[in-house]
């Protein structure tokens, strides 16, 4: 399983150098950053170099980390939903976001929380 933990670390390092080039160039352009997705598969790579030393076992504290990450993470991307709705509310919300962006940007969020619940997950259990 080391092979697998330098591997997931390789490619999350090549991936936040590729979103770091691409968000940079959105965002100094003054639009909306569409490489988000690249910044969220980098988070993603980082805690499953963390998590494959626990999920190397197929055992009961592996699986119970899995469902515990994505039954939390179904609450907070209700919070996270709910929160955006409100700031992208045609009418009166302060954010104008197009619905590809906007799915864009649940997608990313989704990634993060769900691989971010694991790990703390995997450090509790």
């Amino acid at each position: 399983m080391k092979n697998n933990k330098t591997a997931f670390i390789v490619l999350g390092v090549i991936l936040l150098v590729n979103a770091f080039f691409v968000n940079y160039a959105y965002l100094s352009a003054g639009k909306f950053p569409e490489g988000i997705m690249a910044v969220s598969i980098t988070i993603m790579s980082f805690c499953m170099a963390y998590l494959s030393d626990h999920f190397a076992a197929k055992d009961e504290r592996a699986q119970k980390i899995r469902e515990r990450g994505v039954f939390v993470s179904y609450f907070w991307m209700l919070g996270i939903i709910i929160i955006l709705m409100a700031l992208v509310n045609p009418y009166v919300g302060p954010v104008q976001l197009s619905a590809y962006h906007l799915l864009l940007l649940i997608a990313s969020l989704y990634i993060s929380v769900v691989f971010l619940n694991m790990v703390y997950y995997a450090r509790k259990y």
